[in-house]
C-alpha cells in the first residue's frame, strides 16, 4: 500500500507539473537562456547540418580556419548537438550555377541562401520546402527583430505556401565613389564635382603618371563585372538618372536596366572603353579583383558599398592594403553628382533563406535544428560572437556598449582569413538593431570623418516594400540573361548603342518584358496609397 501510495503521489505530481508546464509555456520559453534552441537541444540526437551561403564583396576572400580555431563552429556544435558544415562561395554567377547544379541533382543543403529571382525559379520548379512549420515568432523570435512581419508577408508569391524567408538586410547604405587623394595632389587636381570632371580626372590618372613611376600603367576607373553584364558601379548609370535597379519616376515604374535611356549609358561605357581610361580587365574579372587592383595602385577610382573601404584602421580595407604598399596612399570618398536627389537607394530585401523540399520530406529535423541555430545567430549571443568574437578576448562589454580589442581581433580574425564574415551571411553589420553601440579603436578621426561623409550622401526608397513577382510561367532569370547578353553585344561587338531601341523592343515582346513590368506595376498599385502608377510603356 505504501508503494502504491508513493506511485500515485508521484503520478499526481507529474500530471500537475505537466499541466503547469503547458499553461506556462510562453513564460518559460521567453525566460530560457537565449541560444538554447529547443528546451532539450542538448538531449536531442546529434545530427549533421549542411548549409550553403554566398559571400558579399567585402568578404569575397574569406576562408574558415581550422576547427580548433573556429570558436563559432564549436559554440554551435556544442549548444545544438550538431556537426555543422558550411559551404561558401563569393556571391555571383558561379555561386548561382553551383547551387543550380546541386538542386537539379538532388544534392540539397539543409539551409541555403539565394537571390530573389533565383528563389522564385526554385519555387516554380517545386524544389522548396514549406517553411510554415519551422519559422514563426515562436520558433524564431530573434529573427523578427531584423525582419518585419509585413515585409516577410509581402515577399511571398501569390498562391504559393510560405517557402521564402527574407534574409536580414542592410537598411542603411554606405555607397560611395572613392578616389586616390594623393594622386590628385600630385597632379594638382581637385575632387570631381560633376560627371564631366570625373571623366577628366580618369583621363589624367591614366595618362599623366599619377604614381610617378615613369610608366603608363595606371587607369582612371576599375570594377568587376564577373563576365555577366553591366553592374551599377559605372557612373554612366547615375549620370543618366538611373539609381540602382528599379525606381518610380514621373509616376511610372521604371526598370532601369531596360529603359530607353540605357542607350546613353551603354554608349558612355563604350566611349570610356575606347579612351582606355578604364581597367581593361573589368568585364571578365570577378569580385574583389578590382579592389585588389585599386589597393595595388593600378587604378585611381572605384565604387563600394562597404563603409570601411577607405578606413586606415582596417587592415583588410582597400586603404589598409594600399598603405601597406605605399604609406602615402590616401583613398577618400567623393560625390560626382552633388545635385542629384540620390546617389543610391536605401536597403531593401533582396535575398532569401531557403530549405529544400527533399530535405523536408526525408530529414525534417535538419531544417528544425537549423532554424534553432539561425534564431541564435540573429540574437545577442550569436550576433556578438559572429561579428566581434569572444568576450574578454576580442571585445569588452559594458551593458550594451561593445569595445573591440583591436590587436587580438586583427590577429585572430582579420589576418586569419577574415573568417567571421562567413558566419555573418545571416546578419548585416547593424548592431543598433539589437541595441548595441560599438566602439572600434581602429577607427581614427580620419575614418570617422569618412563615415560621416558617406552616411550623409543622399539615398532614396526605390520602391515600397513589395515582392515583385513576374506572371506565372515567366522566368525573370531568362529575361535578365538575354538583357545582359544584349548589353554586352553592344559594347564588344556592335561597339555602338545605336541598336538599343531595336534590342529593347525584342526584350519587351519576344521575351515578354512589357508583360512582366506591367505585372510589376499592377502589384505596386495594390500597395501604394493615394495614387495609381501609369501603365508601363
Amino acid at each position: 500500500m505504501k508503494k502504491s501510495t508513493v506511485l500515485l503521489l508521484a503520478a499526481s505530481f507529474a500530471m500537475t507539473t505537466a499541466c503547469s508546464d503547458s499553461g506556462s509555456k510562453t513564460t518559460e520559453s521567453s525566460n530560457k537562456p537565449e541560444g538554447s534552441g529547443s528546451p532539450s537541444a542538448s538531449a536531442q540526437p546529434k545530427i549533421s547540418l549542411r548549409w550553403m551561403v554566398p559571400l558579399g564583396s567585402e568578404f569575397a576572400n574569406a576562408t574558415l580556419p581550422s576547427a580548433d580555431k573556429d570558436f563559432v563552429k564549436k559554440a554551435i556544435e556544442e549548444k545544438f548537438n550538431v556537426d555543422l558544415k558550411i559551404e561558401y562561395m563569393s556571391l555571383g554567377n558561379d555561386y548561382n550555377n553551383k547551387l543550380n547544379v546541386m538542386l537539379a541533382g538532388g544534392d540539397v543543403p539543409d539551409i541555403f541562401i539565394a537571390g530573389g529571382a533565383e528563389s522564385q525559379k526554385y519555387s516554380n520548379d517545386g524544389l522548396l520546402a514549406d517553411l510554415t512549420p519551422y519559422i514563426s515568432k515562436e520558433t524564431m523570435p530573434n529573427y523578427y527583430k531584423w525582419v518585419k512581419e509585413e515585409e516577410l508577408d509581402s515577399f511571398q508569391m501569390k498562391g504559393v505556401k510560405f517557402n521564402r524567408a527574407l534574409l536580414p538586410f542592410f537598411r542603411n547604405g554606405y555607397a560611395a565613389y572613392y578616389i586616390r587623394q594623393d594622386w590628385l595632389d600630385k597632379l594638382n587636381l581637385q575632387k570631381p564635382k560633376s560627371y564631366a570632371e570625373m571623366l577628366d580626372v580618369m583621363r589624367k590618372f591614366t595618362n599623366d603618371d599619377p604614381d610617378g613611376n615613369g610608366k603608363k600603367d595606371t587607369y582612371g576607373f576599375t570594377t568587376s563585372a564577373g563576365g555577366t553584364g553591366l553592374n551599377f558601379e559605372f557612373p554612366q548609370w547615375m549620370a543618366n538618372g538611373f539609381v540602382a535597379d528599379f525606381q518610380i519616376a514621373n509616376n511610372s515604374f521604371v526598370d532601369n536596366r531596360t529603359d530607353l535611356g540605357v542607350q546613353k549609358v551603354v554608349q558612355g561605357i563604350i566611349d570610356m572603353n575606347n579612351e582606355g581610361i578604364i581597367d581593361p580587365d573589368w568585364f571578365l574579372q570577378k569580385y574583389p579583383a578590382h579592389l585588389d587592383k585599386a589597393a595595388q595602385g593600378k587604378a585611381g577610382i572605384f565604387f563600394s558599398g562597404d563603409k570601411t573601404a577607405a578606413f586606415e584602421g582596417v587592415a583588410s580595407s582597400v586603404q589598409g592594403k594600399s598603405k601597406a604598399i605605399n604609406p602615402k596612399a590616401d583613398w577618400q570618398p567623393f560625390n560626382p553628382f552633388p545635385e542629384a536627389k540620390a546617389i543610391w537607394k536605401n536597403g531593401v530585401p533582396t535575398d532569401t533563406i531557403l530549405a529544400g523540399k527533399l530535405v523536408a520530406e526525408k530529414k525534417p529535423d535538419n531544417i528544425k535544428r537549423s532554424i534553432e541555430v539561425l534564431n541564435w545567430l540573429t540574437g545577442e549571443e550569436g550576433y556578438l560572437l559572429t561579428h566581434y568574437g569572444q568576450e574578454g578576448k576580442h571585445y569588452k562589454r559594458s551593458g550594451k556598449k561593445i569595445e573591440l580589442i583591436s590587436d587580438t581581433y586583427e590577429n585572430d580574425i582579420t589576418k586569419q582569413g577574415n573568417w567571421l564574415g562567413i558566419y555573418r551571411a545571416f546578419t548585416p553589420e547593424e548592431p543598433a538593431v539589437l541595441g548595441f553601440e560599438v566602439v572600434d579603436p581602429r577607427v581614427s578621426a580620419r575614418d570617422a570623418a569618412i563615415l560621416k561623409t558617406i552616411s550623409a550622401y543622399p539615398k532614396h526608397d526605390a520602391l515600397p516594400p513589395v515582392n515583385l513577382v513576374p506572371p506565372q510561367g515567366i522566368a525573370i532569370g531568362d529575361f535578365r540573361k538575354e538583357m545582359n547578353r544584349l548589353h554586352v553585344l553592344m559594347i564588344f561587338e556592335d561597339k555602338s548603342a545605336a541598336k538599343w531601341p531595336q534590342y529593347r523592343e525584342e526584350l519587351m515582346t519576344k521575351f515578354r518584358g512589357r508583360e512582366i513590368f506591367q505585372y510589376y506595376t499592377d502589384q505596386l498599385n495594390e500597395v501604394i496609397k493615394g495614387t495609381k502608377l501609369n501603365a508601363f510603356k
